[in-house]
């Protein structure tokens, strides 16, 4: 089914509220594409919106991603993930009325493009989303910004967001209700912003549980998971005792194993893709105690953990 496109001036607007760079709303508005005018452009972008919309509210559907165009086409190409991102909007939003989703937790959620998009302007200097299969889940109603973290529902074993490594099936036969297969559960994510504060974090927490007690009930529902190369027991050496990232660390119980992760340290540590190391700027002492454990050989593993959700009256 063809859909309407929202038009420049909606375009704009949306930008505003969700935090957009004036300079990537005003590329987004302009290079929309019209069916007459840009017909293959305007099919690609109905045609990504009607695969993302096919699976709002599906935590096991496949994660189909916007296409990257090629850089020659300009923001033409670089705005594409914008436009699909315009277009499934409104279905995104009906969505979550319909379930009774407070209106400040969904303008929250998807404000998550706001950073997206800037970080984007700022790595490249080309307007578009940095990572637009991340963006996707919010369009789909799978993850939710509450407080300082933002959550995705998945269940144990099930679809593309399990979290890896993960406990075997003996081990979560052992933990019981909230680890078996099937069981829905939360995985963590920690977008850029404010400090990472353990007040921050538990009150989210806190927030998750009553939010998804209350809007997508389970008697199941257990736990938080988290995979993150924050976790990694190694970062003991290199920051202080009084860390945010620390505290944030000895909340989760660790399962066994990891994967290297020193690109993901690069990149959200330094906004960095290449593994040059001589060439990173240093501004703040976890850039330095980080570039310094890199550049000697070191190396940062990502690590999964999982919590017990709190209790809420």
């Amino acid at each position: 089914d063809e859909r309407a496109l929202v038009g420049p001036r909606e375009a704009v607007g949306l930008r505003a509220r969700l935090g957009c760079p004036p300079r990537v709303g005003a590329a987004a508005a302009a290079t929309l594409p019209d069916r007459r005018r840009d017909p293959a452009r305007h099919w690609l972008v109905q045609r990504c919106a009607a695969q993302l919309i096919e699976t709002i509210g599906d935590p096991g559907a496949a994660r189909r991603v916007p296409l990257r165009l090629p850089v020659e086409l300009g923001a033409a190409g670089s705005c594409l993930p914008i436009h699909v991102f315009l277009a499934v909007m409104p279905e995104t939003l009906a969505w979550q009325r319909a379930h009774g989703i407070p209106e400040e937790v969904t303008w929250a959620t998807l404000s998550d493009l706001g950073r997206h998009t800037a970080l984007q302007l700022e790595t490249t200097g080309r307007p578009g989303i940095d990572e637009p299969w991340w963006m996707t889940l919010h369009l789909r109603c799978i993850i939710f910004e509450l407080g300082r973290l933002q959550y995705v529902t998945y269940d144990q074993r099930v679809g593309p967001e399990q979290p890896e490594p993960w406990i075997d099936d003996q081990e979560a036969a052992r933990l019981g209700e909230g680890f078996r297969p099937g069981d829905p559960a939360l995985s963590v994510h920690i977008p850029g912003g404010e400090p990472l504060t353990p007040q921050a974090c538990e009150d989210s927490y806190r927030r998750a549980r009553a939010f998804f007690d209350e809007h997508f009930p389970s008697p199941t529902r257990r736990i938080a998971v988290c995979s993150s190369w924050l976790l990694d027991e190694g970062l003991d050496a290199l920051l202080p005792a009084s860390s945010n990232i620390l505290a944030f660390r000895q909340g989760f119980t660790l399962v066994e194993g990891g994967r290297p992760a020193d690109r993901d340290v690069l990149w959200f540590a330094f906004r960095r893709r290449e593994m040059d190391l001589e060439a990173l700027e240093e501004r703040t002492s976890l850039q330095r105690s980080l570039a310094a454990h890199l550049r000697g050989g070191g190396h940062v593993l990502s690590r999964t953990g999982w919590r017990e959700l709190p209790e809420v009256g």
